[in-house]
This record gives structure tokens, sequence and C-alpha cells, in this order.
């Protein structure tokens, strides 16, 4: 990995680009080499904060959860890109959040003005704690305990195993909120544009990043997962009735505009549609309108029509646009195509991303009301926290309204938990919350494919034209080039400890134990 020995910063005033179909891989985008070295504060909190939302919004990630497909280019489908760059994040909001840490400790009255330096340090950790949860959670072990050093000539950083990383960012998420002072008013922390300057709100986003962090350690470490999440759990995290769900809120500018919108309106590419997994999941593979079925590539497409009186779930036409020229008809566009056979599939036949996902301004939610609720209905059924208020299966159904209200449908719950796939049964409970969870947070990709890695759930299969070396979905992301080539021998080092033989989308993470 390539550190650079000049901290850059781009200010509100810089456009950001989306390069291809993929707006997470960053590459060198954050890096403005004629901005000034001097930064403030407030400035570097706020740049830190912009790649929150591209990550969230992937558009690989929700590819690999098969929560989207391709209308027309599908070889993000097939899994043709193996390696992803890190250096956006290292030397972007990472090297952000490490200078506000540096000069809130070595210069600590000149930045003040933006907040008590406690404070200032302690938000900059957590947001460093999530964005390091989430890049090892993609590619595994990574540069941590030397990264972000090339300053001091440390330019060759050796790669921290995905244990290490996650024992340093649960202690890390700890001794944040130790440090916090919530006895301030929201404006002593100027730059935050996700919490604005709320104190007690960052206390609990930092515990239900912890909450999220063990859940993940579930497999590989029951003991720990079961004691971090019910510390967390108690610690407290954010409520389930959806006034305090995270979100990284998208401007009303070019410059700053949900890239869903930038992708249809701004670049007129109307590229993304409901992946037939999800479709038929949400219609209970009891379609109650056509859908396109297509088996394998010997295979034509057909038009079918399943049973009817089915309760499909009311967030479809939310999710979904009905297709061209109906008011109710949603059909879901078949996963993993060649470009020439998605090809033969018109525009007017398949639902596109719901129009509510793609405004200008609509927000990438980072945690809800559902998603945690959902996360504790799984720690309440693996008996980490018996005390809490509510059952598994309240906290499951709990989940699903949350849901259901956030996405302005709540009216349809009563009719929908009646339906006998969607109704908790004890037998299938990790089943129905990790499924229902996957739902839920649609389109945060990255999250769902974690949970699809770690459970199995729900049943997913790879198209026909997957072009992994197993044929299967990855299971991480190749490194990027730069870490091949600039530090070789530590990224040698890190495939040989993780087992891995090649450097490629087929490698299980530490976490991701068979199951």
């Amino acid at each position: 990995m390539k550190m650079k020995k000049i901290l850059t910063v781009i200010t509100l005033s810089i456009a950001l680009v989306f390069s291809s179909c993929n707006w997470d891989d960053f590459g060198d985008l954050n890096v403005n080499p004629n901005q000034a070295t001097t930064p403030t504060t407030r400035a570097l909190l706020t740049n830190s904060m912009i790649s929150i939302g591209g990550l969230i919004l992937s558009t690989q990630g929700a590819l690999y959860a098969q929560h989207v497909s391709n209308k027309q280019y599908t070889s993000g489908d097939n899994y043709q890109t193996i390696n992803f760059s890190t250096d956006g994040l290292y030397n972007g909001p990472l090297m952000d959040l490490q200078k506000i840490i540096e000069m809130n400790t070595e210069t600590p009255n000149a930045v003040v003005i933006d907040g008590l330096n406690a404070n200032q340090i302690a938000v900059a950790k957590i947001l460093m704690s999530y964005y390091y949860l989430h890049m090892t959670d993609r590619w595994g072990d990574l540069p941590y305990s030397e990264a972000l050093k090339g300053a001091s000539g440390l330019l060759l950083p050796v790669f921290d195993s995905q244990e290490d990383i996650y024992d340093g960012c649960i202690q890390t998420l700890k001794d944040a909120v130790a440090a916090i002072n919530t006895a301030v008013p929201n404006t002593n922390l100027r730059g935050d544009i996700i919490l604005g300057g709320n104190m007690a709100m960052w206390v609990k986003f930092a515990n239900t990043i912890r909450l999220n962090a063990a859940l993940r350690l579930s497999k590989v470490n029951p003991t720990k997962a079961a004691t971090e999440f019910a510390s967390a759990f108690s610690a407290g995290v954010i409520a389930l009735d959806n006034t305090e769900n995270i979100r990284y809120n998208y401007q009303n500018l070019q410059t700053y505009e949900n890239p869903y919108y930038n992708s249809f309106v701004t670049l007129g590419r109307a590229d993304w549609v409901i992946a037939d997994p999800l479709m038929n999941m949400m219609q209970l593979d009891t379609y109650t309108s056509p859908h396109l079925s297509y088996y394998s590539a010997s295979h034509p497409y057909k038009t079918e029509t399943g049973k009817m009186n089915v309760v499909a779930d009311p967030r479809l036409p939310v999710y979904a646009n009905p297709i061209e020229n109906t008011a109710s008809t949603f059909i879901g566009m078949p996963y993993g195509l060649s470009e020439a056979n998605a090809g033969s599939i018109s525009a007017a036949q398949v639902s596109f991303l719901g129009s509510v996902f793609r405004q200008r301004t609509s927000p990438a939610f980072i945690y809800t009301s559902a998603h945690v609720a959902f996360i504790l209905a799984e720690g309440r059924l693996n008996g980490w926290i018996n005390s809490a208020p509510l059952s598994a299966q309240q906290y499951y159904e709990a989940g699903i309204q949350a849901s259901l209200n956030q996405h302005g449908v709540g009216a349809g719950y009563a009719n929908y938990i009646t339906n006998s796939e969607v109704a908790f049964d004890a037998g299938r409970a990790l089943e129905q919350i990790i499924t229902q969870k996957w739902i839920a947070i649609f389109p945060n990709g990255y999250e769902a494919w974690a949970e699809w890695r770690r459970t199995g759930f729900p049943d997913l299969a790879p198209g026909d034209n997957a072009l992994t070396p197993n044929g299967q979905i990855p299971r991480r992301q190749a490194y990027g080039t730069s870490e091949a080539n600039a530090n070789s021998t530590n990224h040698a080092a890190a495939l040989q400890r993780q087992g891995f033989t090649a450097d490629d989308l087929t490698g299980r993470v530490w976490w991701d134990e068979e199951n």
C-alpha cells in the first residue's frame, strides 16, 4: 500500500467523481495535491464522512448480495473485477481522521474552536473503527497498527490479522465512548454532517458498531462475541422506533448528490434493476405477478404466473418501480446473465430500483432501527442478552415493523406477519431473522453480503456466468495492485497467513467459517 507523506484535503467545493459504475472504489479521488496542507479539523471531519455514503450504496456490494442486477453491463454480476483498491480509504477518510487525532493531541489549543479535544478525538476514533471494520470484512487482513504513518517514513506497513483488527476496533470503540463528554451543546463539535455534534448519539453510534462487530464473531469466538454483545447492548444502542436512524444525507448539489441519482439522471444510465432473488423473496416465491425465470444458459426466458392471494411484502412498491405501462406489476431481473442474454430482455420487462432510493437527496442509511432489532433478535436467540425486555421473536417482529414504518408502509404489517414464510417459527428462527435483515437493510449490499457469508442466509446461488475460479459467489475481495506491487513482502505474508493460494475472490476471511 502506497502511503503519501503529505496529507491533503478535499473541501466541500471539490466535486466528487464517480468512476465507472462502482462508486465505492475511490482510487486516489480523495487526494488533491493543490490544496492547503494546514486544514481545519472541522473540514477534515466533514471530508472524512463523505466516503460513507458510497460504501453503504456500493453497487458492487449490492450485486454480491443480489439486491440488484445490472440491466446492461453484467460484468459486475459475474464478478469480473478481482482487485479492489484500499488506497482511497487510507489516503482519504482514514488519513483525515488520523490528522484530527494528531492536531488535537499536538496542538490542542489551536483546534479546540472546532470542539472539545476529547470529543474530536473520540469521534475520529469511532469513524476510523467503522471504516476499518468495513474494510477488513471485505479484504481480510490489512495494515492497521502500522497504517497511516507515511509522514514518519513508515511506507511499507505490515498487515495485521483480521482478529487483531477486530480486537483493536472493539477496544477503541469502548475507549472512545469512555472519553466522550456529552454535557456540551451540539454546536460544540463543528463539521459533523452525520449527527450534528450530538455526542449522546455518538455514544450510541459507537455502541451500535460494537454490537454489530460482536455479532460477526459468533462462530470464530462465541465467548468474546457474547461478552462484547451484552456489554454494547447494556451501554446503549440506537432506539427501535426510527427516531435515531443514522444516515448520511446527500445534498441538492451535483457534487454531493445520491449516486443512484447520478447514474439514472445526471449520467442518463438506467442500469440498476431489482434482482430476481430479492424480488422473489418479497413476493414469497409464489408470484402475484408475472416474472422472468431464467434457469440456465441453455434455457430461454419465460413468463410465469404463480399462486394468487399471497401476502406480498408491503415494501415491494417502494423498493421497485412497476414495469412500464403498469401500476402494480413487478418483475425481477435474472441474476448473473451474460451481457448478450441480458440484452435480450428489454427495459420495459423489468422493475428498476424504486424512485425513492434514487432521488437527488435520498440518504444512505448506516444503521436503522430495523437493522439493530434483527441484530438483537439474534443475540437474544443466542442467549447473550437474556435480561433484555423483548424475546427473540419480539425483536424479530419489531424489526419488521420498524422497516415497514421506515418506508411508509407500516399499515401492512398486520397482514404481512400472518404469512407462513414470515410468521416467526422457532425451528427456523435464524434463517428468518437474517432473511428479514437482508430485506430490511436494502440496498446496503456490503453489510448484507457479510451476513450472508457469516450465516449462509438467505440461500443465494451464483449466476450461470460467474467468473470466479470456483464458479461461486465471492467470499472476499482481492487486494489492490498497489499492495501487491509496492508492499509485496507484507502482501505475500498476509496471503500466506490467511491460507490463500491466490489473491482472488474465493478465500474466506477469518470470521467466515463453513456453515
